[in-house]
């Protein structure tokens, strides 16, 4: 069987965005970089907004992925929810799942102003402060 070159460059297309997602498992990684607030359309898919505790507020696109890096959450979960989510719609929660760590994230929707607060809920450390995001979708 003969595998293109295409199916194997969109597969690493893919791949290379869906890592920039997710952040790293590692302890001796202790900064993360934030994305460009302005999206620049790469073939049909624009890349995701990465936010941390840093920078709260970004201005994006309809359509645009934005992802809350907040650090690992160990046996925990970070969860996320919208003040409006006709704007901006929650669409999952940072979590570790075996070798793999997620963040909490979700898809601008329609124009307008959404708090996005997160918080963090622990198997042993109870429930951390609250972390508010302003996205603004244009």
């Amino acid at each position: 069987m003969r595998i293109r070159p295409v199916v194997i460059g969109g597969l690493a297309a893919v791949l290379a965005l869906t890592a920039m997602s997710c952040s790293s498992n590692s302890e001796s990684s202790s900064s993360t970089t934030a994305a460009p607030t302005t999206s620049e359309v790469i073939g049909n898919v624009l890349p995701p907004v990465v936010l941390s505790e840093s920078e709260t507020s970004t201005t994006v696109s309809v359509g645009t992925t934005v992802v809350f890096d907040l650090g690992d959450p160990g046996e925990g979960r970070f969860v996320a929810e919208s003040s409006d989510a006709a704007v901006f719609k929650v669409e999952g929660e940072g979590k570790t799942e075996g070798s793999y760590t997620t963040n909490a994230g979700g898809k601008a929707v329609a124009a307008g102003t959404a708090e996005v607060t997160v918080q963090f809920f622990g198997s042993t450390n109870g429930v951390g402060a609250p972390t508010t995001f302003t996205i603004t979708v244009e």
